[in-house]
């Protein structure tokens, strides 16, 4: 598309649907809070993640580019109810099971990724890890210490939320009201000026497995300086749009945005965009209560028997609700979202079979698809128009254009182009010629080359995905758009 259409978001900070107007329509720029990788993603990690999803879906459906960074806590972060003790999910978990740290964090990575392909979400084009951007979360609390914004002794450095200017406008959060930042114990609120100070850096204990040598002394960093320093570190400040579910908004994402402000003065991400919560039955999930869903559960059917369903049949169930709205998963709900997509799927078949019909009313049914979606992601809206679609009298060429139109955002296998997401097809022999040339480019420090290969790989339908340590893998993505290169400004050059 030459030009692209308005896309209203719902902002976090001004809690109103605001315009998206990126500093470049040809490379929007997001940043996802992934996964601290100790456990399967459970169902309500999904949607959040398909929030990113479909957003991404949604530019490229209304004619803008994208480059979306996703990143991967992969040395956990601390219990925060046992700061002082330095424990970490990661380490928890690698101690559970008898197995390193790394280790661990190695094989639930995968996992994200596996679960990720069969959910049908288009990859991240980078996958920063935590464990490798230590050196950039320093360069940052050095940064504070120099503006001053830093206080702490015997290893542990704190940040003063009273250097940050607006703290507390994205989650409400307001200062002097004693609302902790995190559960440090009596000890960590010891240290502390006040109870929304919240720790940058921690002393290593003996034999721990992740640390690493600092001004302050040997030890590892504190979660919120983690997110924002890898954000920078690939989308700088200013970026178009933040993506997380709710419960990250304090303090997780209130603390990285203060630290941006107060590091360089200017706004870490111009949009915040929140998932509401998935409740399962009305209730939190927890594996204590045995309501922890994953989409293994999910294939395998009800406690006590019954069909089970496919990622495709669960992604269409969050779309029945808009992503700001709680959701309440039930098997009942589950069941009906999966009757509700069967039907749309034989109408859109039968729809085909038919003589072409309905280019008229095509043009209107467009129109309106894509106006639910340029407001706010309205996917409720957006299924409804395909619902109604499928029964208004269309057929033959005219359904199946729509159906690929539309299954590009939807992604749920709608007749006319396969829904599921790729990811076990071996790349032609082309493509990994294309990405063996990039990676000697990208070596080689020659950053417009790389962009430009980059491109001709998106346009030939793969996505690149660069997950850190100078890797970087391939998957099938029809989406992508063409031409989304910047010679030498893209994601080669940071």
């Amino acid at each position: 598309m030459d030009s692209q259409a308005a896309l209203l978001l719902r902002d976090s900070v001004s809690r109103r649907k605001v315009p998206l107007v990126p500093a470049d329509p040809a490379r929007v720029t997001i940043y996802t809070c992934g996964p601290t990788v100790y456990r399967y993603v459970h169902i309500g990690n999904l949607r959040t993640y398909l929030l990113t999803d479909l957003l991404v879906r949604t530019l490229r459906f209304l004619g803008y580019g994208t480059y979306t960074a996703q990143n991967i806590t992969d040395m956990g972060h601390m219990h925060q109810e046992q700061l002082e003790l330095g424990e970490d999910k990661v380490i928890a978990a690698a101690r559970a099971a008898g197995r390193t740290a790394r280790e661990i964090a190695a094989f639930f990575t995968e996992a994200f990724f596996r679960d990720c392909r069969r959910m049908g979400f288009l990859p991240a084009d980078v996958y920063p890890r935590a464990s490798e951007h230590v050196p950039e979360m320093i360069a940052l609390v050095r940064r504070l210490e120099e503006k001053g914004a830093v206080y702490g002794r015997d290893g542990y450095l704190y940040f003063d939320v009273t250097r940050a200017p607006g703290y507390g406008a994205l989650s409400g959060a307001a200062l002097g009201e004693g609302t902790p930042a995190e559960r440090t114990g009596a000890e960590g609120q010891r240290r502390k000026r006040r109870p929304e100070d919240f720790v940058l850096w921690m002393p290593a204990e003996p034999g721990r497995e992740f640390q690493w040598d600092s001004p302050w002394g040997r030890g590892w960093p504190g979660w919120h300086s983690e997110c924002a320093a890898m954000a920078m570190a690939h989308l700088g400040t200013g970026y178009d749009l933040n993506v997380g579910g709710v419960d990250l908004r304090f303090p997780h994402h209130e603390n990285s945005r203060a630290l941006a402000a107060a590091a360089t003065g200017k706004e870490l991400a111009r949009i915040w965009l929140h998932a509401a919560h998935l409740l399962v039955d009305g209730r939190k999930m927890s594996k204590s209560q045995g309501n922890e869903y994953t989409l293994d559960d999910l294939a395998g059917g009800p406690p006590g028997g019954g069909k089970g369903y496919s990622p495709a049949e669960f992604r269409y169930y969050c779309m029945t609700l808009h992503y700001a709205t709680p959701m309440n998963f039930t098997w009942e709900g589950q069941a009906a979202a999966s009757r509700g997509l069967a039907r749309l799927r034989e109408a859109f078949r039968k729809a085909a079979e038919r003589a072409t019909a309905g280019s008229d009313a095509a043009a209107a049914l467009r129109e309106r698809f894509r106006a639910a979606l340029s407001d706010d992601l309205n996917l409720p809206r957006a299924l409804s128009v395909a619902h109604d679609a499928a029964r208004s009298g269309i057929g033959g060429d005219v359904a199946r254009a729509l159906a690929a139109e539309w299954d590009r955002v939807l992604r749920v296998g709608l007749p006319g182009e396969p829904g599921a997401a790729a990811g076990a097809e071996e790349v032609p022999a082309e493509i990994a010629a294309l990405a063996r040339e990039r990676d000697a480019a990208r070596r080689a420090g020659d950053f417009s080359a790389a962009d430009s290969l980059r491109a001709r790989i998106r346009a030939l339908g793969y996505d690149v995905v660069d997950a850190g340590g100078g890797e970087s893998s391939m998957r099938k993505s029809p989406d992508a758009p063409e031409g989304t290169a910047k010679d030498g400004t893209g994601p080669e050059s940071r």
